[in-house]
């Protein structure tokens, strides 16, 4: 079986619809209307954004299997250095936030939160005028650790 192609002047109707399928909780959906979209333009970055999204929404499905490279190299093809550090961020973030939900990976979720914020530092310097949204991102990330008490990694040695 082939797929079919969606006609390109139909990509900002089906963008809306990527964006409904992920506020429904649907991602698996908004990845196939993406994956619909670059078949017919490869490096829509809108489309992108959104599949990097749904990708990530996935972390906190546990039934899902996430591919960490396809979220990843997804984020390479953003034409931004600003975005593919804000959406590193992102990754880093929900990535940790899955991870609370185990608790012997509260150690890594800590990490993972590190690295969050260390995108969110990036981010917030090339950030356009007026977009807060790397700020709040951090803000939250430090938050959460705080709220948590997180705390790194113990080596090894250090536990004996």
């Amino acid at each position: 079986m082939e797929y079919h192609k969606i006609d390109k002047d139909s990509i900002e109707d089906v963008l809306e619809r990527a964006k409904q399928y992920r506020s429904l909780l649907q991602p698996d959906m908004a990845i196939s209307i993406c994956m619909d979209i670059f078949a017919v333009d490869k490096n829509n970055q809108e489309a992108l954004v959104i599949y990097i999204l749904a990708l990530t929404d996935q972390l906190s499905q546990s039934e899902s299997k996430v591919h960490q490279k396809k979220i990843t190299d997804s984020i390479k093809r953003l034409d931004s250095k600003f975005l593919q550090h804000y959406y590193s961020g992102i990754f880093f973030e929900r990535q940790a936030r899955s991870l609370l939900k185990h608790s012997m990976s509260r150690s890594f979720a800590y990490e993972a939160f590190i690295e969050a914020i260390a995108e969110f530092e990036i981010a917030e310097k090339m950030a356009p005028e007026h977009c807060a949204d790397p700020i709040l991102r951090y803000n939250s990330c430090i938050r959460t650790i705080k709220k948590e008490n997180l705390q790194p990694r113990q080596e090894f040695d250090e536990l004996y």
